[in-house]
């Protein structure tokens, strides 16, 4: 092995390569956080509904109360009179990067790791709800769907109203464009590399335009 005759220039030179994987660095840095200065949140959208139930009956297809058969006519009535009348479905939520592309991993990893949400029908509050596991969202204007599984007691939050506007609220949900009634309130928080960033205040998100 080699050793260097001069002390003093050794010493310089050690520091030279210090210093320069320090500016190194210190960019690097500069660099996430000036693009982290620039990040835009991740915007939302309600997208549809699918696979409807009332009282686990499917309704996917059905537009008026003359559609359903006389047996499940029975079961809907049925459970009606019994105090419960279960509206299932599943909500597409779109969520759209509008970030574009990066060659930094880091800044192409960011994901949503809670999404607090709470759902309107027809303006009235119903039932609250949170997302399993966090989602990943790829820059670039990319959207990725997140589907919530919905159960809402109508007769709970609609005490006031019968059996025949019930159902007509539950088919007009599952008819086309039925996501018109659907408003979701949700404030999203996104991991990124210096941290997570939670929305300062709480979307309203609905079918008609991508909120952020």
């Amino acid at each position: 092995m080699k050793y260097f005759k001069h002390p003093a220039l050794a010493g310089a030179i050690i520091a030279l390569v210090i210093g320069a994987a320090a500016i190194s660095s210190s960019l690097n840095s500069c660099a996430t956080i000036n693009a982290l200065a620039g990040l835009s949140r991740i915007q939302f959208k309600l997208s549809d509904v699918q696979h409807v139930q009332l009282c686990g009956i499917d309704i996917t297809n059905k537009h008026s109360i003359s559609d359903f058969g006389i047996m499940d006519g029975i079961s809907l009535t049925a459970a009606f009179g019994s105090g419960r009348f279960p509206l299932t479905f599943i909500l597409n939520v779109a969520a759209k990067n509008p970030n574009p592309p990066s060659q930094s991993a880091a800044l192409s990893a960011i994901k949503v790791t809670d999404f607090p949400w709470r759902l309107l029908l027809n303006g009235q509050q119903t039932i609250s709800g949170d997302i399993g596991a966090p989602f990943g969202a790829p820059p670039g204007n990319t959207t990725t769907n997140i589907p919530l599984s919905v159960t809402v007691d109508l007769k709970q939050f609609f005490v006031n109203q019968g059996y025949e506007q019930l159902v007509k609220l539950a088919l007009a949900l599952s008819g086309q464009g039925g996501v018109s009634q659907v408003q979701l309130k949700a404030q999203p928080t996104m991991s990124t590399p210096l941290g997570s960033i939670r929305y300062p205040s709480e979307l309203t998100i609905v079918s008609t335009q991508f909120s952020s």
